[in-house]
Formats: C-alpha cells, sequence, structure tokens
C-alpha cells in the first residue's frame, strides 16, 4: 500500500502564484506558489520573502474559477503569521468589570444584592407570541431563504465561467496546448480511443479524439462545449452536427 498523501487541489496550480483569501495576517505581501502537501499539512512558500508557511489541510477551501488577475484560494478560517509559523487567529476578548455608574457618570463596583426573605409576587405568563417575536422569526427565515439563494447563484456563476473557458478551446487543440490554458490536469484516463483530461475542483472534463480536442462535459456528464463535426452535419441528415452526441454516450469514468 503506497503511503503518499492524497493529491491535493493545490498541486494543480504547479508553479502558478496565487492569493489567499482572507489574506494570512502579518504578511504584507499576499503572494504564494504550492511547494508540497503532507498527510496533514500544506507547504506554501511566499514569493517575495521566500519564507515556507504549513498550513493545515483542512484550512484550505476551493480555488477560484477565474485566475485574472490572480488565482484566489479559500482558506476555511483566519490564519495570523507569528514567530515565524502560520497559527490560526484569535480575536482578544475585552472583559470589563462590573460596575455602575453614580454621581454624574462616575463608575464605582456594583454591590451585591440584598437578598429578601419576602416570596417573590406572581406575575402572569402570556403563552401567545408576541408581535415582536413573530417578526423575529420571519426576519430569520428570510435572511436564511436569502443565504440558499447566494449559494445558488454562486454555483450558476461557476458553471458560466466553466462554459466560458471552455469556449475557448477548439478542435485544433491538443493535449499540451490544453494544458497550457487549463493548467495541469489532475488526472488522465483513456476509454478506447477517447483521452480524457479531468479537472476536479473546476468540474470539467476535456475530451480528446486522436490526440485533439473534441469538447468538455461536467462532472454530471452535461455537455459544457462540443465542436463542430468533420463532414458538417449529423449522419444520415444534412442538419449542422456537432460532437455532442459523442460526448454523451460517453460511459462514466
Amino acid at each position: 500500500m503506497s503511503n503518499a498523501p492524497l493529491i491535493h487541489p493545490l498541486q494543480e496550480l504547479g508553479a502558478r502564484r496565487f492569493s489567499f483569501y482572507p489574506p494570512v495576517r502579518n504578511v504584507e505581501h499576499n503572494e504564494w506558489q504550492f511547494r508540497r502537501a503532507t498527510w496533514s499539512e500544506v507547504v506554501v512558500v511566499n514569493t517575495h520573502t521566500r519564507e515556507e508557511a504549513l498550513l493545515p489541510r483542512a484550512s484550505v477551501g476551493e480555488i477560484s474559477v477565474v485566475d485574472h488577475p490572480v488565482v484566489i484560494v479559500g482558506l476555511r478560517r483566519e490564519l495570523e503569521w507569528r514567530d515565524g509559523a502560520v497559527y490560526p487567529h484569535r480575536r482578544p476578548v475585552i472583559e470589563f468589570p462590573q460596575a455602575i455608574a453614580v454621581n454624574g457618570g462616575e463608575a464605582v463596583p456594583a454591590e451585591p444584592a440584598v437578598r429578601s426573605h419576602r416570596l417573590a409576587p406572581v406575575v402572569s405568563i402570556r403563552l401567545e407570541p408576541r408581535p415582536a417575536a413573530r417578526t423575529g422569526v420571519k426576519v430569520a427565515v428570510a435572511v436564511m431563504l436569502g443565504a440558499v439563494a447566494c449559494l445558488l447563484a454562486a454555483d450558476i456563476v461557476r458553471e458560466v465561467q466553466v462554459r466560458q473557458r471552455s469556449t475557448k478551446l477548439s478542435a485544433e487543440d491538443d493535449a499540451a496546448s490544453i494544458v497550457r490554458k487549463l493548467g495541469p490536469a489532475a488526472r488522465e484516463t483513456t476509454i478506447g480511443e477517447y483521452q480524457i483530461l479531468v479537472w476536479p475542483v473546476r468540474r470539467v472534463s476535456v475530451v480528446l479524439k486522436n490526440r485533439h480536442y473534441i469538447g468538455a462535459i461536467d462532472s454530471g456528464g452535461r455537455v459544457l462545449d462540443a465542436v463542430a463535426l468533420p463532414d458538417g452535419h449529423s449522419p444520415g441528415t444534412t442538419a449542422p452536427g456537432t460532437t455532442a452526441a459523442l460526448l454523451r454516450s460517453l460511459p462514466r469514468f
């Protein structure tokens, strides 16, 4: 059994430079390069200071699809540079002493309450929810629905960006030119005469036939891009044809 760590998404960037968001605190230049990965940590190097930083694998989030002007790598929590190493950022908590204001604003320590031996008065309890409480529930539900809508919108934008990136490829592209445009693929597989390059983080796979690009599909098998057939029309018809049907017929990989 191999003891090599699992491939980390940052490895797809190779030597490309990227920035963290949110930025690592106490670091002036937010520009990094991937160095190596272990089972528990990712090692990156600052391109300006050449200092290495060890980040927990779990703290590194998604990588942006758009790489202009620079690739953005998300952090799941705020980090800070301290004493030559990276630590989780902790916000200071300021504790105020308990006091009461008297004599025109001068604060003095509060005296302990005097315990009374008398029975507390009976207060009636309303079982109906107050209008303010109902309003608070409505506001909470609206905020939750808004967050869900934002997540759906982010997925749609990501898919559109993937489509836009895919349309930059043409039937003239081969594996080398595709890698130059999209960066190194995470893995490569072969199904019969088809060569498939896979980018799991971007959720896109590029298909080549006879070593040339014929289209792209997403992680669910949907066709994102297809090129025109060499003969110009679909088999048995005179209508213009593309490789879309061929891409849909590929088995899952």
